[in-house]
């Protein structure tokens, strides 16, 4: 009876930890979107050191909750949102290291699909294409 007891505390645990992750990870979004605006004017090349300092801002807040979700689904899900923030700005610095560490295919193949210019899937890892490397050197 005592371990019945502890299983249905454990999976409400389990279920209060998911429910936190699936929160932190709409979050991430959330704020992706709050900044999209500096992240595309920083991405056009028009953009004021303040609106630079905005997009920063925006990409350190999403990459420090993506990178400590600890459901993968959760996290993927994180960190897809905040490459996407990073290709608006153009920042194909962090754009590559958030694609390297995505894990789910579905992501990466939509991140093919989207920016095939910058990015090409090879033996199930996303890797960045030559544009990619070239990019800060063409603004």
């Amino acid at each position: 009876m005592l371990a019945a007891v502890e299983d249905a505390v454990m999976t409400d645990l389990e279920e209060l930890k998911l429910e936190a992750e699936a929160i932190l990870s709409l979050r991430v979004k959330t704020i992706c979107q709050l900044y999209g605006g500096s992240a595309e004017n920083v991405g056009s090349g028009e953009f004021s050191e303040d609106e630079q300092k905005r997009y920063e801002k925006g990409r350190k807040e999403a990459l420090e909750i993506a990178i400590k979700l600890t459901n993968e689904f959760y996290r993927n899900a994180a960190l897809h949102s905040a490459f996407d923030f990073c290709m608006k700005a153009k920042d194909l610095a962090f754009a590559t290291i958030i694609a390297k560490a995505i894990t789910f295919d579905r992501i990466k193949e939509m991140i093919v699909q989207e920016h095939a210019k910058y990015f090409v899937l090879n033996d199930g890892r996303l890797h960045p294409t030559v544009a990619t490397a070239l990019g800060p050197l063409q603004k």
